[in-house]
């Protein structure tokens, strides 16, 4: 005898489930049509079943407009910040490597975050998430992320190794030439300057005979704001199209070590100096290589671009004079004809034995400035001549100078003598200009690259996978143009008040760009 199952049900329950089986059947009614069965959708007869839903109702025709403006209401944003959508307009370039399924942060507001991480003095991926996981809504909203959440550190690294830096590097590049250019149109108006650097960090995952040189970047002697930086790739090894003025002439790079002269010699050392002397031609290429790409990425009306010996090439020096602009590069042997022209010009002359005889030398012009720190006098002067312009087939050669320091060291005088050579003529470029131009070349060594090192971390970051250094590399510069750009002068002190402080970080991303642009 079968026993009975009791359930426990009320009469709400009971209605509900006649209700569903009315739709069931409602529902699941098919009809034979073409040898195929065909479902009815079950979406009429649910809107017939809801009382409160009016079939009659015409649905009203809303604009795209219509339904931002809803959508910002019931966000409660009434207005999208302008220095928001600025930023989206710099960024607009940039290419999203990312599938758009499943995207939770867009590339502005993670590409700010990064900012104003590295701006409050967090300079590393996995910094960077956790200072913008501490933040409060408030400024969270103000970077982009209105639900509050901002992305792990995970997802920074992916972002940034599929990112493109030479994309993300012309972004800002348009930002910040748009703001060096704006007053300085007359011939060597704006000096700037260019040099490579090396992210030593990086060495270690690379080959035993790779390039020692990563980046090489150009900046603004005034300011100190970098205005491009382009990356060295591993093709600009290799490359043979822009040889250097050695290669050219079928000449070495560098000196062969004489194995006769030493035949008890260690050939420890002389494969240490031969390994040396590869690399050092490597790093003659890879410079030489971006810096020909730099130099098609800029306006040079107005500027001026100086740099040590390395730079100093015919085919470089002539690029720049058909782009417009000129140049002042030191000389040094890996230049031997002129080198030794400019030692000629600028030795002591001889005493004539008889009257009538010696060298009559156009008149020179000279300067001399004299300055203390670092514990140390020091004293500078320049010699300037017209002499070789004319007599010598470089490119666009109007000056050259001999450029003489002496300083004085616990108590001991040193001195030391370069030779440059310059596309300025003597109207637009006086003594002490030149001399002003040649001591503010350093300024990439001092108020970039040693920035970059000691309080970014850069020579410590170990990111070398992909695109990621060159994406970091790209934003640490960014970092110190802004700081440069609001007027800072200690890049350490400010950052690290903008550790304590994040809505400082997010005025130095909002008025330093777009308020004073």
């Amino acid at each position: 005898m079968w026993g009975r199952r009791k359930y426990k049900c009320s009469i709400t329950d009971v209605v509900r489930k006649e209700q569903a089986l009315q739709m069931l059947r409602a529902g699941l009614m098919r009809s034979h049509k073409e040898n195929g069965r065909v479902t009815k959708s079950l979406f009429f007869d649910r809107m017939r079943f809801n009382k409160k839903i009016d079939l009659s109702r015409k649905k009203r025709q809303m604009k795209y407009t219509e339904a931002i403006q809803k959508c910002l209401k019931e966000r409660e944003i009434e207005k999208e910040d302008p220095r928001l959508r600025d930023w989206q307009q710099a960024f607009a370039q940039v290419k999203d490597p990312r599938r758009k399924q499943g995207q939770r942060f867009t590339l502005t507001s993670m590409l700010l975050l990064a900012l104003a991480a590295i701006l409050s003095n967090h300079v590393s991926e996995l910094a960077i998430a956790q200072w913008g996981a501490g933040q409060s809504d408030e400024v969270k909203k103000g970077l982009g992320f209105e639900k509050g959440v901002t992305p792990h550190q995970t997802t920074i690294q992916r972002l940034f190794r599929t990112l493109s830096g030479e994309e993300l590097e012309a972004a800002f590049r348009g930002i910040f030439l748009q703001m060096v250019e704006q007053d300085k149109q007359e011939r060597g108006a704006c000096a700037v300057a260019i040099d490579g650097k090396a992210q030593r960090g990086r060495l270690k995952f690379e080959e035993e005979e790779s390039y020692p040189v990563h980046a090489v970047s150009i900046v603004e002697h005034e300011t100190g704001i970098v205005l491009t930086q382009g990356h060295v790739e591993r093709k600009d090894t290799e490359t043979k199209s822009k040889p250097t003025d050695q290669e050219a002439e079928g000449k070495p790079t560098h000196k062969k070590t004489d194995k006769k002269r030493d035949p008890t010699g260690n050939k420890s050392e002389q494969k240490g100096e031969k390994k040396e002397n590869e690399q050092e031609a490597k790093k003659q290429k890879s410079e030489l290589a971006v810096a020909y790409r730099l130099i098609l990425q800029i306006d040079w009306k107005g500027k001026v671009l100086t740099g040590d010996a390395l730079y100093c090439q015919r085919c470089l020096c002539a690029a720049l004079l058909l782009a417009g602009g000129d140049y002042l590069f030191l000389v040094q042997g890996n230049q031997a004809q002129l080198f030794e022209d400019l030692r000629l010009l600028f030795a002591p002359l001889s005493v004539a034995k008889r009257a009538g005889e010696g060298i009559l030398r156009l008149p020179e012009q000279e300067a001399q400035t004299t300055g203390k720190g670092h514990g140390r006098l020091e004293m500078r002067s320049i010699r300037v001549s017209s002499e070789l312009k004319g007599y010598s087939d470089w490119p666009g050669l109007e000056q050259v100078c001999e450029i003489r320091r002496r300083w004085q060291s616990k108590g001991e005088w040193h001195e030391e003598v370069r030779y440059a050579v310059t596309s300025l003529p003597a109207t637009v470029a006086i003594p002490e200009r030149l001399l002003k131009l040649k001591r503010g070349h350093w300024t990439i060594e001092n108020r970039l690259h040693y920035v970059k090192d000691v309080t970014l971390g850069e020579d410590r970051s170990t990111v070398h996978v992909d695109n990621g250094p060159k994406i970091m590399a790209t934003l640490r510069n960014t970092a110190v143009s802004l700081l440069r750009r609001a007027g800072v002068s200690t890049i350490a002190a400010r950052m690290r008040y903008n550790c304590g402080h994040p809505e400082a970080a997010l005025q130095v991303l909002s008025l330093s760009l777009f308020e004073n642009a």
